[in-house]
């Protein structure tokens, strides 16, 4: 999956409580419902259907597959099939998904060229989902000649009909003057609009703009606000990528302690790669005294929980640590 590709399937999970696909699921379940196939509902957890009434039970049967069941889906592509008939009779919510199956190469190659073409006719008949995925294609050039203004006036519309992640782009567009004239006040209000209706990645780009004083200002104080106010959300991730920050001094700020607090916090909110990042720093020296124990038993939590990075660190550092084993033990 391309990166604009995870991009999109993270920004999903904004979309407005009004989109339902319940029709388009009541298209796809019955067809895959039967399957003694992992592939199925692997397919059917990436497809990720707004308002879905089987996605526990999807779940629990690819859970249950763990350990037999073909890795390839076997119905999926007459689900599509059917998808696909119902988009060429003129049904919306289905053009949009033969995007979105192209698109993430959904029991199909990923094809960003077939994706677009369905996107816009999509978009032709007002579907405002396809409006936000078409813009961020556009936006990267990839499946369409790369179009800034395109992107911006697709992207407007999405944001103009209350999809977070879109008025957050459209506010990062603004800051900076992608495909359009900058207007840091408007960018502002818009990224402000977002955050205050739930949407917490816009607060982060705020930060990272008051922080870099890129297109604006440079202020260390307003950067961190922001960082916090995301923080006190809950939001494991920038719970993280503060605390580094303060551990660091990397950002204006030094706060030991409290860094340390708020990576505790994030990997109890259950943000993996927190646990790479503080065994990384104790293996570097970076705001913390070097300790290669501690990194390595940091790296080993992170293993145990899942977390990959944790997994290649805790691999590099015992590359490291037993060539200087070995030397000691020679006389």
């Amino acid at each position: 999956m391309s990166s604009l590709s995870e991009a999109m399937v993270s920004r999903e999970s904004w979309w407005p409580s009004s989109f339902d696909d319940s029709e388009i699921e009541a298209l796809i379940w019955p067809t895959i419902e039967g399957s003694d196939s992992r592939g199925d509902f692997a397919c059917f957890l990436v497809h990720r259907l707004l308002k879905a009434k089987h996605l526990e039970e999807a779940r629990l049967r690819y859970d249950a597959m763990a350990n037999h069941g073909e890795a390839e889906p076997k119905y999926y592509f007459a689900a599509i099939a059917h998808l696909r008939e119902r988009a060429e009779q003129g049904h919306v919510g289905a053009m949009f998904h033969m995007g979105k199956i192209h698109a993430l190469g959904i029991a199909v190659p990923q094809d960003m060229l077939e994706a677009a073409r369905w996107y816009q006719r999509a978009v032709d008949h007002g579907d405002m989902r396809a409006h936000c995925n078409l813009g961020w294609m556009y936006q990267a050039g990839l499946g369409v000649p790369e179009d800034k203004a395109e992107a911006f006036r697709l992207l407007s519309i999405g944001a103009e009909h209350g999809v977070l992640s879109a008025k957050a782009a459209v506010g990062m567009m603004l800051l900076s003057g992608e495909g359009c004239r900058a207007n840091a006040q408007a960018a502002l209000t818009l990224l402000e609009e977002a955050f205050n209706a739930g949407y917490n990645n816009a607060a982060n780009c705020i930060a990272d703009a008051y922080l870099a004083g890129q297109y604006l200002p440079h202020d260390i104080e307003l950067g961190h606000e922001w960082l916090n106010k995301v923080a006190e959300r809950g939001d494991a991730r920038s719970m993280a990528i503060l605390g580094h920050y303060l551990i660091t001094g990397s950002h204006g700020k030094t706060d030991v302690t409290h860094g340390i607090a708020l990576i505790y916090d994030a990997i109890n909110h259950g943000y993996k790669p927190a646990y790479a990042w503080l065994g990384a720093l104790y293996e570097k020296g970076q705001g913390l005294e070097r300790d290669l124990g501690r990194a390595q038993a940091w790296y080993e939590r992170g293993v145990a929980a899942g977390d990959e990075g944790s997994e290649f660190a805790l691999s590099h550092l015992q590359q490291q640590i037993m060539p200087q084993a070995s030397s000691h033990s020679v006389h």
